[in-house]
């Protein structure tokens, strides 16, 4: 536990300092763009997180796990999962085009939306590159990384605003900064020796796509119920609700470090015990779990009390967004529990069925609750959606978890 705890703490200072940093360069974006154009902006950047993940589609998880247990040697991963998600990148691109400008009368949205996902391809092959050092446990590089490389975005973000580019300006800042991120990771691997390979192999890319399914489901399915909610508010009610729901939101999203740096540490050292040492995953999942809870109802509460006060002093259009605040923070303390179980279980693939299963129950939840409730009351609504759907996501893993592992120690 020492050494996950360890580990974690990279991340999490990396991660701390990155979220400290962009949690002022969010209070910029938010006062130079106004709500609707925030809002705007909130959707595009939806777009590209969820052209990310697909693109990602589990190949990191896998790429983890299999260095993690020694099944599959990095020549033979890394090349081969670059291609592909740089691939997918692509054909994504192509299909979000032509359905975007076919679906959506707002151009103006599309076109960010657009530009924003053009930031997926550097970012394929940094997160490719980042789950090597998660994967051996060197999380101090992957810190280092994330550090300059969002100083980067947030330097360049604040140099285009400022020059009246707008959100396209910190579309294009997005951009560079993924190349940046990219750069900086492959020297870091340079350096610690790590040996990279140019052959593609079919079966190995056979085994990976296979290998990688299931957690490629899981990470669409994971994502849609994070980001649906941003989405329908933009069609259902328009910016100005989405801008008034992101500005809370976003910093709601900020917090989620805490908890998924204890995770990229979780993961690896699970998947070794799940293979060998069943017997320890119990003590670990307790710890992690009551260490993460006690954090969460901490966090929620100086959410509560503290980001009222930074709204009501720099974000003063956005003083609705505090409703939203105070709702929100509610679900807190349920993210975190719901972490280390979920690592638990996706560690193995022995119960990624059931995990989908239950995933497509919980978005299933979140969307019809979403279609019922923010055409009445808006971003209220898909607030308090978002409190009921992360009460209903623990508790269903919970069992699961009960189930499947706690009761068979």
């Amino acid at each position: 536990m020492s050494k996950i705890l360890r580990q974690s703490l990279w991340l999490f200072l990396a991660q701390g300092i990155s979220r400290a940093i962009g949690f002022f360069y969010t209070i910029f974006l938010a006062r130079s763009f106004g709500v609707e154009n925030f809002g705007l902006y909130s959707v595009a950047l939806a777009y590209f997180s969820l052209v990310s993940i697909i693109s990602e589609f589990g190949f990191n998880r896998f790429l983890i796990r299999e260095l993690s247990l020694g099944r599959l040697k990095l020549p033979q991963l890394i090349f081969n999962i670059a291609t592909l998600r740089l691939l997918i990148a692509a054909l994504l691109f192509v299909i979000f085009g032509f359905g975007l400008y076919i679906l959506d009368p707002d151009k103006l949205r599309v076109n960010l939306a657009l530009l924003m996902i053009l930031a997926v391809f550097p970012n394929s092959l940094a997160q490719t590159f980042d789950s090597i050092f998660v994967a051996f446990q060197k999380l101090q590089f992957s810190a280092f990384a994330i550090i300059l490389s969002n100083i980067f975005i947030v330097f360049l973000g604040v140099i285009l605003v400022v020059a009246k580019f707008g959100p396209t300006g910190a579309a294009i800042a997005l951009i560079l900064g993924q190349f940046v991120y990219v750069a900086l990771l492959f020297l870091l691997l340079k350096s610690n020796n790590l040996e990279l390979s140019l052959k593609a192999s079919i079966n190995t890319l056979r085994e990976i796509v296979l290998g990688s399914l299931p957690y490629g489901i899981l990470g669409v399915l994971g994502l849609l119920y994070f980001k649906i909610d941003t989405l329908m508010l933009s069609y259902l009610k328009g910016n100005f609700d989405t801008g008034i729901y992101s500005a809370a939101y976003k910093f709601l999203e900020a917090l989620v470090f805490v908890p998924s740096s204890v995770a990229s540490a979780l993961f690896p050292v699970l998947a070794r015990l799940h293979e060998s040492r069943t017997s320890e995953i119990r003590p670990i999942y307790i710890k992690s779990t009551l260490s993460l809870g006690v954090l969460g109802i901490i966090i929620a509460v100086l959410y509560i009390f503290v980001l009222p006060i930074i709204i009501r002093q720099f974000l003063p259009a956005y003083l609705s967004s505090i409703q939203v605040i105070q709702i929100l923070a509610v679900a807190i303390p349920f993210m975190f529990l719901h972490v280390p179980g979920a690592q638990v279980l996706l560690s193995t693939n022995r119960f990624l069925k059931q995990i989908i299963i239950l995933s497509i129950f919980t978005l299933s939840f979140n969307v019809i609750l979403n279609l019922i409730f923010i055409p009445k009351y808006g971003y209220l609504g898909a607030s308090w959606v978002t409190v009921a759907s992360e009460v209903v996501s623990m508790v269903a893993f919970f069992g699961l978890l009960q189930i499947k592992v706690l009761r068979l120690k």
